[in-house]
This record gives C-alpha cells, structure tokens and sequence, in this order.
C-alpha cells in the first residue's frame, strides 16, 4: 500500500515537472477526531499540505487527483508529586493521514481561469492512517483497567466535501473549507472523521 503512495507521490511531481495543466497546493490546519471500537476516541489538531492536480478541465469545472496529507498532535501531560510518590498522566499522540482522492471541481479553484467567487468540489479515494492508539486494557490478576499507548496503522476507503472561495482579483487563490471521512479496512479498524481549512495558491 505505501508503494501506491509514493507512486502516486512521483506521479504528482513528474505532472509539475511536465508543465501540467493545472497544479497547485494547499497549506492550512484542521482537526480530526478518530474512533474505534478497541480505542478511546482521540481528536488531533493537524497541519496540512495538498497537492493537487487538475485535468479534464472546461471553464468552470475539472477533475482532480490530490495527496491531502494531514500530520497531527493530541493529548496531554501532567506529572504529579504526592506522599505516595510519583504519578503521571501521558496521553500525548500523533497521527499522520495521506489519502489519495479523485474530486470533481466547480467553481472556484476548479479550473486555471475560472474567477467564479465560489466553488465547490466532492470526491472519494483511499487513504492510509497511521499514529497513537490509546487501549483501555484489564488487568485480571489485580482487578483494574489501566490505558496502553502504540502505534497502529490501517488503510481504507476516503471521502470528501467542501467549498472554495476565491479571493484576490482574478480569483487565482482560493480558501478551501474541506471535511473528510475515511473507513479504516484493516488492523483496528478506525473511523476518522476530518475538518480542515485551506489557502490554495
């Protein structure tokens, strides 16, 4: 599956190189919140950076292959003094999503030329999932239930909706307002539900 990634990745940069017909990128921030029926459910505030391809271009509309990748945070700590020593309290995590997703895009950001002030755009893929995982275990011989930190990964289906706005006098720029889903297929099995907002240059 990670060679799937990194040939789509490759793909990406040789259509830039190749003087595409529409390339561009997107950086912003987001937060996910992720969930699975052996986990606690986590939320990570991410930065992001899409590229994003456009072909089959008209006036206002396009189809698009993109690499959303979405590297995040969560958590917390705090360590404590008491008479009784010493305790902690670690739930710091990370996560990394990369899905590769195939859009249709109108409006705004859709095609090279297009000034429209707003655009809209849905797609699906799949994507690849990867970060802490928080597990609450038993422990039968002293009776208490305790949390256990990994790493896990899992691949599965995407999608995505969202709106652009242009801005700037031709419109060449726009705000993106995208919220995803991904279905998690493998290892755990997680849902991860995704909101993020972007600047298209």
């Amino acid at each position: 599956m990670k060679r799937i990634f990194l040939l789509a990745a490759i793909g990406l940069a040789c259509v830039k190189s190749a003087e595409a017909q529409h390339f561009t990128h997107g950086l912003g921030v987001g937060i996910f919140v992720e969930d699975a029926s052996i986990t606690d459910t986590k939320a990570s505030f991410t930065f992001s950076y899409s590229p994003r391809f456009s072909f089959a271009e008209t006036d206002k509309t396009s189809l698009s292959i993109g690499i959303p990748l979405n590297v995040g945070f969560s958590g917390s700590y705090n360590g404590v003094y008491t008479s009784d020593g010493y305790y902690e309290d670690n739930t710091l995590g990370y996560m990394i999503n990369v899905p590769v997703m195939f859009n249709f895009n109108i409006g705004a950001g859709s095609a090279k030329g297009c000034k429209d002030r707003m655009g809209f755009f849905i797609g699906a893929g799949y994507a690849y999932h990867v970060g802490s995982v928080f597990e609450q275990v038993r422990d039968d011989e002293y009776g208490y239930v305790y949390t256990d930190s990994n790493t896990k990964s899992s691949t599965g289906l995407a999608a995505n909706i969202g709106l652009r706005i242009g801005v700037g006098y031709k419109k060449k720029h726009n705000i993106e307002i995208r919220t995803s889903y991904m279905k998690g297929l493998t290892s755990y099995k997680p849902n991860v539900f995704g909101a993020n907002c972007l600047f298209n240059f």
